[in-house]
């Protein structure tokens, strides 16, 4: 137990450390977040408008990080200790499966980002845990915690209730159980759920999400995913070797969630996070087996040199990138000292705060055609509720043509938006050049330079 509170306080004060330091505007996903977090700590008394405010998102991280206040930035590395916790239960209170954990390069990665998934990862690991030992009651407690995460929580408990098909009192009793705990957030919201399933969500993205079930490039797009970003490929390498060794339970229950992942269509390397305390645990037990212990002080020593170099960008300065293509899955990026998966921290100032300032009206429309992960309709939807812009309206590309706008955000015909999505390309491309020809219609409000060497514009209509 010491070794294991020890290393949380490691691990935690990297975290401390390196939120304290960054100063990177929230992304797009994470700016989301924020902005529901703040409406509810600036809750003003309508529940029903609330619920339904979150885009579709189950309400529970938004209350937890509504109590933290300005705090809520860590509510992630708390969950982070909570998931450590539940892997050492989980790995039978071995410490190495919780060291291999945190050294994942997406788990701490997340850990530092307002993103739902090591929430979800962390009620997993604990519904895995109390499965193992037969604690049918704290097994859905984690079954409606995740399912108030994330909507697609309650898939990866689908295998485990599915062994309880000789009990069929105790899956009825439980199951009313589960649908008053979960089933109010989908009366209030059943519209945004509906068109998150039936949307773009729902059909996958066509650039970047094999679909086709029948070529192998879908069955194996997880595990490269997992192979070169999740864990990167050297550290999968000796899980790959290693793991072998040790008792693989619940290995079917991996399997099938990979393969349930895999039909749905949208796809993303955060739908099998929670696969991850099953390979640390694993990778561990395997570990733990080799007779040279200097073998794991390697391992664990160019785990700990990652963390540091791609968090911190020390002692080497970023990027620096060893490749060798294969035919299987790709390039591999053997060493890997980039911004993906792992951001370092920034100190840039963005504008965004700045331009919101500029606005002389707060009872009007902005339409934001610029989309970095920077400055996007997002990630300004956040500030103006850190700004107490409140009435200001913001929108995306999605509304162009179809809302008259009072102001236009957009970037200059040298700086290049990053698409959220393939299907808004097009239109996006369409504004920025029938804006830019038609400049003399407009009058010019701020221009902001970026930290990126870019700039972009405020326009009144």
């Amino acid at each position: 137990m010491k070794k294991l509170i020890g290393w949380i306080v490691i691990i935690t004060l990297g975290n401390v450390l390196w939120l304290s330091l960054d100063k990177n505007p929230p992304a797009w996903d994470q700016a989301a977040h924020l902005r529901s977090i703040l409406m509810v700590q600036n809750f003003d008394g309508n529940f029903v408008n609330l619920i339904k405010s979150f885009y579709g998102y189950p309400p529970l991280i938004y209350f937890l990080g509504g109590l933290m206040g300005s705090s809520m930035i860590y509510l992630n590395t708390l969950f982070l200790i909570l998931g450590l916790i539940g892997v050492y239960k989980l790995a039978d209170k071995k410490i190495l499966p919780v060291v291999l954990f945190s050294l994942f390069p997406v788990i701490y990665d997340i850990s530092r980002n307002m993103l739902l998934d090591l929430a979800l990862t962390v009620w997993v690991v604990w519904g895995l845990y109390f499965w193992t030992k037969k604690n049918d009651k704290g097994l859905l407690i984690m079954l409606i915690l995740a399912s108030l995460i994330k909507l697609n929580g309650f898939i990866y408990f689908l295998p485990l209730i599915a062994t309880y098909w000789k009990q069929p009192k105790k899956i009825i009793v439980y199951g009313l159980i589960y649908l008053v705990a979960v089933g109010w957030w989908w009366g209030i919201n059943w519209q945004n759920i509906y068109q998150y399933l039936t949307g773009l969500a729902g059909q996958g993205e066509k650039m970047t999400d094999p679909m086709n079930l029948l070529e192998w490039q879908t069955w194996i797009h997880y595990f490269r995913l997992f192979f070169l970003h999740q864990l990167g490929p050297i550290t999968a390498l000796i899980f790959l070797i290693v793991s072998r060794k040790g008792e693989k339970k619940l290995w079917w229950w991996l399997v099938i969630v990979y393969v349930m992942f895999t039909i749905i269509k949208n796809k993303d390397f955060r739908f099998t996070m929670p696969l991850l305390p099953l390979v640390a645990v694993w990778m561990g037990w395997g570990l733990a087996e080799i007779k040279r212990k200097w073998i794991i002080g390697l391992v664990l020593g160019w785990m700990v040199f990652n963390y540091i170099e791609n968090s911190f960008n020390w002692p080497i300065k970023k990027p620096v990138m060893v490749t060798t293509p294969t035919f299987l899955i790709g390039d591999v990026n053997w060493i890997n000292f980039s911004d993906y998966p792992v951001r370092e921290f920034r100190k840039s100032i963005w504008p965004n705060e700045k331009i919101l300032g500029d606005l002389p009206n707060e009872d009007s429309k902005l339409l934001v055609v610029m989309n970095t992960a920077e400055i996007n309709d997002n990630t300004l939807s956040f500030y103006k509720l850190k700004t107490g812009k409140k009435n200001l309206e913001i929108h995306g590309i999605d509304k162009w043509g179809l809302l008259d706008f009072d102001y236009i955000l957009i970037p200059d015909t040298k700086t290049e938006s990053a698409p959220f999505y393939d299907v808004m390309l097009t239109p996006r491309k369409q504004a920025i050049k029938n804006i830019w020809e038609n400049i003399e219609n407009y009058q010019i409000i701020g221009e902001y330079q970026l930290p990126n060497g870019g700039k972009v514009v405020l326009l009144k209509n």
